[in-house]
């Protein structure tokens, strides 16, 4: 039920994204990012105002962590640029941004988990975790699953 349930969430994102580009990268996260809430909550069975209080916290926390990702992509790509070019520069400065998110990712994980334990019990932040960790395992299964289908079909 859990698998139909992914698969029918990333064929709407799927299908949202073939019809544009740009601003739809980010309507593609918010529907991930609003179909993983629903399934949070449905896991974790929570009363009205406790889910309430939960969605603000996770939104504002999964919006943080994108923002780091698109922060360390434009890192990694310009010492891309830098490495193809053959630059002899020092790399020092990238590197240290890339520890600096490093360190912001830890301290919004931790402030995020401190936040949840007011809300939640220890076994519910436990469910967050597993849930994100198997969440981000079976989508990208389910990604690679339907371009291997798309590559038997052309050929």
């Amino acid at each position: 039920m859990k698998r139909i349930t992914l698969i029918f969430g990333l064929v709407i994102f799927l299908l949202g994204m073939s019809f544009a580009q740009g601003p739809m990268v980010q309507r593609w996260r918010e529907r991930v990012l609003e179909f993983k809430k629903v399934r949070l909550l449905e896991i974790l069975k929570l009363d009205e105002q406790n889910s309430v209080k939960f969605l603000n916290k996770y939104t504002k926390f999964s919006r943080d962590m994108d923002e780091i990702e698109f922060e360390r992509g434009k890192i990694i790509d310009e010492m891309e640029i830098k490495l193809r070019k053959g630059d002899k520069e020092t790399y020092d400065k990238l590197i240290q941004g890339l520890v600096e998110l490093n360190k912001r990712e830890y301290n919004l994980r931790l402030n995020f988990y401190e936040e949840l334990k007011q809300i939640l019990t220890e076994q519910q932040i436990a469910q967050v975790i597993v849930f994100e960790r198997n969440f981000r395992r079976e989508f990208m299964e389910t990604v690679r699953e339907m371009q291997r289908e798309r590559m038997r079909r052309r050929f």
